[in-house]
C-alpha cells in the first residue's frame, strides 16, 4: 500500500503539470483556478472602505467621462466640521475635493500642479487652505482665503531645487504653521503664513523634513522627522529641540534601546499623549509612548517588513485600531498591533497613504502612487 501511494504522487504531479496556470486553456478546457478568484488590477488613484478596512472599492470618479485614474496621491485631508468633505493633494495633478464622501470628486483650481504638502485650516476650514508647490523651480507656499477661488503666495524659497516638503498646523493655535524643506530646514509662522522665521534645530544632515506632528494633549509638544535619518522633539513649541539619537548615545540606560532605522513616516496617535508610530524602509513599524525617547518594535506580519511602510493611521475614536499600507496590501489591527488582518488591493500601483475618516471609522481611504 505504501508503494502504491508513493507511485501515485509523481503521477498526480504529472497530471497537474499539464494544467499549469502559465498555459492558456484550449477550447473545452476549464481553468483549475475558479473564475471568481482571478481579478485584474483595477485603475483608480483613490480606494475607499465602508467596513473599516475589510474590503475596498475604487472611489475615483470625477464625472461621467473623467476619473482620477493616474494621479499620484500625496495627502488625504478631512474637513474638521463637515462629514463627507475630503480633499486630496496629488503630486502632479493638483487638488481634488469631494462633498459626498468620495462618490464624486471635483478639481480645485491651484496654480502649480506639482504639490508636496496640503493642510486645511482648523479655524476657518470653509475658506482657508495652505498648499506647497513648485513654480519655475522654486518651492513656494500658497494660501487661499476663499475656498480655492484665489491663491496667494505667502512664502518662496530663494534658490531653485529646494521644495517645501511638509506643512503642519498647531492644533492649539491655528495661527502657528510649521513648514519643512527638502534641504532639512524648519520654518515657523505665528500669523497664519503672513511672516516666517527659521526654527533653530540640531543638524538634520541631508534628511528632508518629511513629517511634522503634534501631541494631541500637550500644548507645545511637537516632533518632526528627518526622512530616513532621525526624529527630533520639542516640548516648548520649537524653541529647543531634543536629538534622541544623541540622548541615547550619552545615556547608558538607553544604550541597548532598539530605535527605528530609516524612518519613512512619523504619525502621532490622535488621542493618546506621547504616543508616536514610525514606519521604516525595511525593518517594520515601531511605537513610542514617550515622544521618541524609547521605542518598541510592533510585531507586524513578517512579509510586510520587506516593503516600505510609508503611511500609518490610528483611529481617532479607538487607539487600538491601527492601519498601515505596504506594497499593494492594507494591514489592520484592532488590538493595538498584536494581531493583523490583511486586505489585498487589486490596484495598478502601490498604496502610499491611508487615512481614517474622523467622523466614522468605518470609512477608510487609501491613495495610490507610482512615483515613490
Amino acid at each position: 500500500m505504501k508503494r502504491a501511494a508513493l507511485l501515485g504522487i509523481p503521477l498526480l504531479a504529472l497530471m497537474l503539470s499539464g494544467c499549469s496556470s502559465s498555459q492558456t486553456p484550449s477550447d473545452g478546457q476549464k481553468s483549475l483556478i475558479p473564475e471568481g478568484l482571478v481579478s485584474k488590477n483595477e485603475k483608480g488613484s483613490v480606494w475607499k472602505s465602508d467596513d473599516g478596512g475589510e474590503s475596498f472599492h475604487v472611489s475615483s470618479t470625477v464625472d461621467a467621462t473623467r476619473s482620477i485614474d493616474k494621479a499620484d496621491i500625496l495627502s488625504i485631508s478631512f474637513h474638521p466640521t463637515k462629514p463627507m468633505s475630503v480633499i486630496l493633494g496629488t503630486v502632479n495633478d493638483g487638488v481634488f475635493k469631494t462633498e459626498d464622501g468620495g462618490d464624486t470628486w471635483m478639481p480645485i483650481a491651484f496654480p502649480p500642479k506639482r504639490i508636496y504638502s496640503f493642510i486645511i485650516d482648523r479655524k476657518d476650514p470653509d475658506n482657508r487652505m495652505f498648499v506647497s508647490g513648485v513654480v519655475n523651480g522654486h518651492g513656494k507656499i500658497f494660501r487661499t482665503d476663499d475656498d480655492g477661488t484665489a491663491w496667494h503666495e505667502v512664502y518662496s524659497e530663494p534658490g531653485e531645487n529646494t521644495f517645501i516638503s511638509s506643512l503642519a498646523q498647531d492644533p492649539f493655535d491655528a495661527a502657528v504653521i510649521y513648514a519643512g524643506t527638502s534641504a532639512g530646514t524648519l520654518l515657523k509662522s505665528g500669523d497664519a503664513g503672513a511672516t516666517w522665521g527659521n526654527v533653530s534645530v540640531p543638524d538634520t544632515g541631508t534628511g528632508i523634513v518629511a513629517d511634522i506632528v503634534f501631541d494631541p494633549k500637550r500644548r507645545g509638544s511637537v516632533s518632526f522627522l528627518s526622512y530616513t535619518n532621525k526624529m527630533f522633539h520639542s516640548d516648548d513649541g520649537g524653541v529647543t529641540w531634543i536629538d534622541w539619537d544623541q540622548v541615547r548615545r550619552n545615556d547608558r540606560s538607553l544604550e541597548n534601546q532598539q530605535a527605528p532605522n530609516q524612518m519613512l513616516t512619523l504619525v502621532a496617535d490622535p488621542s493618546v499623549s506621547g504616543t508616536l508610530y514610525a514606519g521604516t524602509g525595511s525593518s517594520g513599524m515601531y511605537r513610542t509612548t514617550d515622544n521618541g525617547r524609547t521605542w518598541t518594535k510592533i510585531n507586524i506580519i513578517e512579509s510586510a517588513e520587506k516593503f516600505p511602510i510609508k503611511s500609518i493611521a490610528v483611529d481617532p475614536k479607538d487607539p487600538r485600531r491601527i492601519v498601515f499600507v505596504a506594497g499593494k496590501a492594507f494591514y489592520r489591527s484592532t488590538d493595538g498591533g498584536s494581531t493583523w488582518s490583511v486586505t489585498a488591493l487589486n490596484s495598478d500601483r502601490s498604496a502610499s497613504v491611508a487615512a481614517y475618516d474622523p467622523f466614522d471609522s468605518r470609512f477608510v481611504f487609501v491613495g495610490l502612487r507610482s512615483s515613490q
